[in-house]
Formats: C-alpha cells, sequence, structure tokens
C-alpha cells in the first residue's frame, strides 16, 4: 500500500513539474518573440535611416522624398517613423519632415498617402496643402 501511495505522489509531482515547466516556457517564448520583434523594428528602421544618409550626402535626394525612397514606407507604425526621423536629422542634421506640421498627425498615414517614383513626390502639392505648415 505504501509503494502505491508513493508512486501516485511521485506521478503527481512529475506532472506538475511538467506543468509548471510548460508554463514557464511558454513565458520564455513570449519574451523572445518581443525581443525580436524589438530587434526586426531596429533593423528596418536602421536600413532606411543609411539608405536616407546615402542619399542625402550624395545629393541624390532629401527631405520626405528621400526618406520615400529609402523605404520609409516598408516601417510599420507611426512610432517606427518618429524614431527613424529623429535618427536621420541626428545623422544629417536637417530633419527630414521639417516642412510638415505634424502635431496631432500619424506619420504611418502621411508617409502612406504619399506617391512618389525615384524622381519626386507625384502628389506633393496635395500633401502639402493636407500637412504643410500653417
Amino acid at each position: 500500500m505504501l509503494e502505491i501511495g508513493l508512486a501516485v505522489g511521485g506521478l503527481v509531482l512529475a506532472i506538475l513539474a511538467y506543468l509548471l515547466g510548460v508554463r514557464h516556457g511558454k513565458k520564455f517564448r513570449e519574451h523572445d518573440r518581443t525581443v525580436a520583434a524589438e530587434h526586426d523594428a531596429d533593423h528596418r528602421i536602421d536600413r532606411v535611416v543609411q539608405r536616407y544618409t546615402t542619399r542625402v550626402r550624395t545629393n541624390q535626394s532629401g527631405a520626405l522624398h528621400g526618406l520615400l525612397v529609402a523605404g520609409v514606407k516598408n516601417l510599420r507604425s507611426s512610432e517606427e517613423i518618429r524614431l527613424a526621423r529623429e535618427r536621420a536629422t541626428a545623422q544629417t542634421g536637417n530633419d527630414p519632415l521639417r516642412q510638415y506640421a505634424l502635431d496631432g498627425v500619424s506619420l504611418k498615414e502621411l508617409v502612406d498617402a504619399c506617391e512618389f517614383d525615384e524622381m519626386s513626390i507625384k502628389n506633393d502639392r496635395e500633401i502639402l496643402a493636407r500637412y504643410g505648415r500653417r
């Protein structure tokens, strides 16, 4: 009878250890996903800033058009675009969005509204009318 009790107790302990391990593993996986997502966002931002900086330093383009050609539309949120803007300003000394009034404006909406090619922003008048300094 004692052996059966010990066996059942051991089985219960093994099951509890397994369940706690699974729960602990889920927390670590979630943490890893969060860290990976932050790293991916940082990598996307850095790529855009590097391309933009190269375009500005070689006088190919600047301002909003330079950001667009550098791939700012690939950034996933206004926060990522804000970080890219800050880093680009720090590296080049000029704010690429200086000609726009951006208080309360979603940067993602502004960027998504732009239609551009390698030479210019095709709907720049519309963008300036909508977001330009007043």
